[in-house]
């Protein structure tokens, strides 16, 4: 039997070909994954700097984005900002122009006329002349009140053909009181009066006026005839030349009616409501340190 099959075709190939070693089968197979891993290993190796680059410019783009916007946003809220503003001074513009109209329509202040003709008689200046206190232009009067406000308005209304609403020319406390509420809106004889107040009783009486603290531009409308009550303090002024029972003498801010000029002797006639005598002459001296005394204020008077 083995003759046999050494003689055979099939002894010749199995001869021919190597038996299969177990180790040797093993040795190549980790040869061949150790090669698949060391070329899965250099993808990624060569892979990942890529990635990594690719995904810093995506942030770089994304931040460079994130400043444009904020850029942006800031800017539009600049521009708000400015824009509330640039509103909010036009708004106040418009606010004070309409105060300033509604004042003057309130006020009711205009220009002077030019004239050189007193609106008025010689005798005007005693016929219109009414005191603050009792006596012969105040046969009703009290003994003293603060009423030179309300007194001088009412010679410079009646100066210009005017009067306190409801009266024509009497003499009597009862206008001076009827001018006060005129003026302030009640009867408080216990405080003076101001610019500001005078200037209603005068428009509520039918009447015009004007106010400049420039002595130079006052005495300028006395003497075109246009009255003017007048600001001050006496003692500064003219009270050392009269007795107490001419002129009562008072050391404080008060108000008189300068209703003229006299050329001749270059004095101007004032209307003082503390006078007993009627309307004195007054040096444009005393005049003036009578006004810069107190309040430095003419109101202009017309109509």
């Amino acid at each position: 039997m083995t003759a046999a099959l050494s003689s055979s075709p099939f002894a010749a190939l199995t001869g021919r070909v190597k038996r299969i070693d177990p180790e040797e089968l093993y040795a190549v197979a980790q040869t061949i994954v150790a090669q698949e891993d060391a070329a899965a290993g250099a993808t990624t190796t060569t892979e990942l700097p890529g990635l990594a680059a690719q995904q810093a410019q995506a942030l770089q783009a994304q931040q460079a984005q994130a400043q444009e916007a904020a850029a942006a946003q800031a800017q539009a809220q600049r521009e708000q900002q400015a824009a509330a503003i640039a509103q909010q001074q036009a708004e106040a513009q418009a606010q004070s122009v309409q105060t300033q109209q509604v004042q003057a329509t309130n006020t009711g202040a205009v220009a002077v006329p030019s004239s050189n003709v007193a609106p008025r008689t010689q005798h005007d200046y005693w016929t219109k002349h009414i005191a603050q206190f009792a006596g012969k232009y105040l046969p009703d009067g009290p003994s003293m009140r603060p009423n030179c406000g309300p007194a001088s308005t009412t010679m410079a209304l009646r100066m210009v053909g005017l009067d306190i609403p409801g009266f024509n020319g009497q003499n009597s406390e009862a206008v001076l009181d009827k001018a006060r509420v005129l003026a302030t809106g009640k009867n408080d004889v216990s405080v003076g009066t101001t610019d500001g107040e005078l200037e209603n009783l005068i428009t509520q009486s039918g009447g015009k006026w004007s106010e400049s603290t420039n002595f130079a531009q006052v005495t300028d409308w006395v003497k075109q005839g246009i009255p003017v009550v007048l600001s001050g303090n006496p003692a500064h002024g003219w009270n050392s030349r009269y007795t107490s029972d001419q002129v009562y003498p008072f050391d404080g801010g008060h108000w008189v009616t300068v209703s003229g000029f006299d050329s001749a002797t270059g004095h101007y006639i004032v209307n003082d409501p503390l006078s007993q005598i009627g309307p004195i002459y007054v040096s444009e001296a005393e005049l003036k340190n009578y006004n810069q005394a107190h309040g430095n204020l003419g109101i202009a008077v017309f109509r």
